[in-house]
């Protein structure tokens, strides 16, 4: 049966470098060319998601900082909402009309402090979705890399988790410190699912995973279960070029490099309301 709400996901990782920005933003790209529309949310003061995303910020327009800190009847949320641009590619328009965007700025580190001051920053970001969320199919939170009160707040805001985590040692350790704040939080966040892992820049030799890349891997199937691991993201040239002209790999005729993030959104298909359930491939190509 599917769901009558908006599912949001939320990327999560407490390190940087770990693909949490690579994967909301791949992800969104995907579901809006399948025709659903897509909320971003960059709740990271690095604003990488917004430069990715080449939206900028217009003097005197709220952003996630004002949503966050100030209440509805101060800060309208519709407001802080921009439509993400088209972008030209060679001859061809890529049309992103069916994605939007919550951005921010370096302004945003200020949050933490009104956040740890409100008591309940956990659900702040979730209840001034609310109002807003069933004009979207999918909202897509990226938060920052670290344990703040930002990325609490992001947390909260999710029903749908994701964890990109390197395909190596340093992404292991990001991986256990992500499920510990995951699990601190898990009893007061009942409606929060984990979908899974997603190993980020694995490296291969020929068909042959890298020893470091395969041990990590394995070594991450261990922590969570084999049913929480989802292929992995290689690394490749492919997705640097495709972020820095704004555009998915299969833009630049590399479709089989998106093949994780159809498999990820599959596994968030059961959570889309029909209308978009019914728009995402049956087949992964």
């Amino acid at each position: 049966m599917q769901q009558s709400h908006t599912p949001t996901l939320v990327t999560l990782g407490l390190a940087g470098g770990q693909g949490k920005s690579t994967v909301a933003l791949m992800l969104g790209r995907y579901l809006g060319r399948c025709g659903i529309p897509v909320l971003f949310i960059d709740a990271d003061p690095q604003s990488s998601l917004t430069s990715f995303l080449g939206v900028h910020v217009q003097p005197n327009t709220p952003t996630l900082l004002e949503v966050v800190t100030q209440s509805e009847d101060k800060t309208h949320i519709v407001d802080a909402i921009a439509p993400v641009p088209n972008v030209q590619l060679d001859n061809c328009t890529i049309d992103n009309s069916n994605l939007f965007l919550i951005p921010s700025d370096d302004g945003l580190e200020q949050a933490n402090y009104k956040l740890a001051s409100s008591g309940i920053s956990l659900f702040i970001l979730r209840n001034r979705l609310q109002p807003i969320a069933s004009n979207f199919g999918v909202i897509i939170v990226d938060p920052p890399p670290e344990r703040s009160h930002l990325a609490q707040t992001s947390l909260g805001a999710g029903d749908k988790w994701v964890i990109p985590a390197e395909a190596n040692v340093k992404g292991v350790q990001s991986l256990i410190r992500t499920l510990d704040l995951v699990k601190e939080f898990q009893s007061a966040l009942p409606y929060g699912e984990l979908l899974g892992v997603v190993p980020f820049r694995a490296k291969w030799t020929g068909i042959h995973p890298t020893k470091a890349t395969k041990t990590s891997i394995e070594a991450m199937e261990e922590i969570v279960g084999s049913d929480l691991m989802l292929p992995h993201l290689l690394e490749s040239d492919v997705y640097k070029n495709a972020i820095n002209q704004r555009v998915s790999p299969s833009d630049l005729g590399q479709p089989g490099l998106e093949y994780s993030i159809q498999v990820l959104a599959q596994k968030l298909k059961p959570a889309l309301r029909e209308q978009y359930a019914k728009l995402i491939p049956t087949e992964i190509v």
